[in-house]
């Protein structure tokens, strides 16, 4: 608390002498050299430290120092070996002909932090506890299709589904949409629901740092597994800071008290010549779009969306908002996918054709310049969530955009824990009470978009249905051929161009800003943390 005490008096400091945080951050002293530790920031004080109920990046980023997933991803987007032996294939017979039973080869030389064996139990208990209905994990995608899970020794694995899912190497225990590490059987087993667990505050994993306490509301410390199975973490202490405050978090990077911090590219932009201090990019896993709600006039009218897309300059709004940091992209695909199409085309920027389309319509500008048809006004709400400095910017430049072409936008902002919550507790987005909403989408390793696109797809923001597209999800989801997978991916990208559900913004890309002396920080497009055991600074 003391430091955070000294952070807040250096930030005041700073603005009562008129300075920006990266100012401050030019004139603060040197940044620390300490090179037994390692310290980043959040933004919120988790809900829980159990991996398999994170709900937030966050969660996740601090759940990764402490647990194990069966298999990882590199920064190439690659799935390697990591509590396995091997990723299972049909070349390595991991993967049966009919695509039914995966089989895994444990490690042997892995303990839990208390000293335990891991083991097949584990993993068993694991896919227990996120099929167990007491647990309400985010979601069981995928996991809900096994049919049996059984250990013919105590370090193998056998996975048998109820029929063929492709994803299936690409989502269990892994990168899903929701990655779930392996829990420990002999602390969680028949203990109740893990709700209510006291493991959720005092967790014990197999990672390359194991807990040592919680300040809530301020800080995490994590101290070295020296005996992680890949080996000695190279830095002894890992501190994460608890920082809401944008602001704040800029000044601690300034002064050194952050050895590395996810920003925004406006963030990024402000640091520029912070001379201490370098970027570390990753692709991120997923889009950012404009949900139109089809559930409902004029957005259930496709020259609708279609002309309000021709109204929004894409180009303007990557290189305004974040310099070009987020590409502009026309696909739900993120472009290091295998099944990511080139050639999907949502309509250009082009305000004479959408002003035309409109026309069209029947919405005419009146001497006001606003468009009416039979007297009503042509105006809508675009809803984002304050959270995101992204997020808020693009609805205001689209609100101006669309004012141009006559069309009257009120901007509102909503909580991201409103925005996504289930349509049953009042979420905006699946109870459909929005007209345009600015989304964030995440997809595993697996190109699987099936949640987001289909008619009774459980994340099907923009209320769209559409048997076609349904059609093709079908086929790419039980063809276990990747060649014909991508092919009816392709086919999805042109037809979600075509019918423009979303329209899709960014293809972002995640920048870390991280201390000069700070060495092995490699972020992949899924996890800063992923190889937290190579994290080190010059002594």
């Amino acid at each position: 608390m003391q430091r955070r005490f000294v952070m807040r008096l250096a930030l005041l400091f700073c603005l009562a002498a008129g300075l920006t945080a990266t100012n401050c951050g030019r004139l603060g002293l040197a940044p620390r050299s300490d090179w037994r530790e390692i310290t980043f920031n959040i933004s919120d004080d988790p809900h829980s430290l159990n991996p398999i109920l994170a709900q937030s990046d966050d969660e996740r980023q601090i759940a990764h120092l402490m647990f194990d997933l069966l298999l990882d991803i590199d920064q190439r987007g690659r799935l390697v070996p990591a509590l396995a032996l091997e990723v299972p294939t049909r070349a390595n017979g991991g993967v049966s002909p009919d695509g039914r039973t995966i089989i895994y080869h444990l490690r042997h030389d892995v303990r839990w932090h208390d000293g335990q064996p891991l083991t097949a139990s584990d993993v068993i208990f694991t896919w227990q506890a996120i099929t167990d209905p007491a647990n309400d994990v985010q979601s069981t995608r995928g996991y809900d299709l096994i049919d049996l899970i059984f250990a013919p020794d105590s370090y193998t694995v056998v996975v048998r589904l109820k029929h063929p899912w492709p994803p299936a190497v690409a989502t269990f225990f892994t990168y899903g949409t929701n990655p779930m590490p392996i829990l420990p059987a002999h602390l969680l087993a028949e203990r109740g629901s893990l709700r209510t667990s006291s493991f959720n505050t005092h967790p014990v994993g197999s990672g390359p740092y194991r807990f040592v306490r919680w300040e809530r509301g301020d800080r995490l410390v994590f101290a070295a597994n020296d005996g992680y199975f890949r080996g000695k973490p190279k830095t002894p202490t890992v501190i994460v800071e608890e920082v809401p405050d944008v602001n704040s978090a800029l000044t601690m990077l300034g002064s050194g008290q952050l050895d590395w911090s996810l920003q925004s590219p406006a963030q990024r932009m402000a640091l520029r010549g912070v001379l201490h201090l370098h970027f570390a990019y990753a692709p991120f896993s997923g889009f950012g779009a404009i949900a139109f709600n089809c559930r409902k006039p004029p957005f259930d009218d496709v020259r609708m969306r279609r002309a309000l897309t021709m109204a929004i300059d894409r180009s303007r709004l990557s290189r305004g908002i974040t310099g070009g940091q987020y590409a502009v992209t026309n696909s739900d695909q993120p472009p290091f996918s295998w099944a990511y199409d080139r050639s999907a085309r949502l309509p250009g920027f082009d305000p004479s054709k959408a002003d035309r389309a409109l026309d069209a319509l029947g919405w005419r500008r009146g001497r006001d310049g606003l468009r009416r048809r039979n007297g009503v006004p042509l105006s809508f709400t675009f809803t984002t969530f304050p959270e995101g400095d992204t997020a808020v910017r693009t609805a205001e430049y689209v609100q101006q955009m669309l004012r141009e072409r006559g069309i009257d936008v009120a901007v509102k902002k909503i909580t991201l824990a409103q925005f996504y919550l289930p349509a049953s507790a009042g979420g905006l987005l699946l109870s459909g009470r929005f007209d345009l909403a600015y989304i964030t989408w995440r997809t595993g390793l697996d190109p699987d978009d099936s949640d987001i696109v289909t008619c009774h797809g459980v994340a099907n923001y923009a209320g769209f249905c559409d048997a076609k597209l349904d059609e093709l999800e079908l086929k790419a989801l039980s063809d276990l051929d990747t060649a014909r997978r991508r092919d009816a991916y392709i086919a999805i990208q042109r037809r979600l161009a075509a019918e423009i559900p979303y329209d899709f913004l960014y293809a972002p890309r995640y920048s870390f800003a991280v201390q000069n002396g700070v060495r092995g920080f490699a972020p992949t497009p899924y996890s800063p943390t992923w190889n937290a055991r190579e994290w080190s600074k010059a002594r």
